[in-house]
């Protein structure tokens, strides 16, 4: 299976680089490559700017048609992926939890898109993609749609609601996504890896 993480963001509430963030003894980015290793056998990166990310070692993709923001960046993983479905995660969710990623993944069955909801709403950057998504949403890109979830309605989607997740420790905490130093110092504070 191949994971996707998306680390083209602009970071403006944030200030800097969201995926370069201290968590422990680490940074974000490390360690979601960590957790999403013990998944997955092939880990991509959706970066405009493949040099500050280099040291990692992993495969890295541009945007297909740049500027286009997290659906051009599904787009360009999609393109690259070896797998049919890849998972795809925002650099800004360090919480990521093994249990609801392989919950989700035990959803795809004939679905292009599986998708968790919370009480915020659709979570589209924790959810996999199938390659059938890449036409419809190369066509959403080029007519100027950007908001990820605009395209499902051309795609076979399952939606997992969080009642779903009720068995899974920590589950919701997985969805956690932090934009502003304030969100980062409550969550980070608090939180340890393991």
């Amino acid at each position: 299976m191949t994971a996707i993480i998306l680390v083209g963001g602009k970071s403006r509430r944030m200030g800097f680089n969201k995926a370069f963030l201290k968590y422990g003894r680490t940074t974000f980015i490390e360690h979601q490559i960590k957790r999403l290793r013990t998944i997955f056998n092939e880990i991509i990166l959706s970066a405009n700017d493949a040099g500050i990310y280099a040291h990692l070692n992993l495969p890295i993709v541009s945007d297909v048609i740049p500027e286009k923001g997290p659906l051009g960046g599904i787009c360009a993983g999609l393109v690259r992926s070896t797998s049919h479905h890849a998972f795809i995660i925002a650099c800004d969710m360090p919480f990521i939890q093994e249990k609801v990623i392989m919950y989700l993944y035990e959803q795809i069955d004939s679905y292009d898109v599986v998708v968790p909801k919370t009480s915020r709403g659709l979570e589209p950057l924790h959810a996999f993609y199938s390659k059938n998504c890449i036409q419809p949403i190369c066509r959403y890109l080029n007519e100027g749609r950007l908001r990820v979830i605009d395209f499902f309605p051309e795609v076979k989607v399952r939606v997992v609601d969080e009642q779903e997740f009720k068995g899974l420790n920590q589950s919701t905490q997985s969805l956690i996504n932090l934009n502003t130093p304030e969100e980062y110092k409550n969550y980070c504070d608090n939180e340890r890896p393991d």
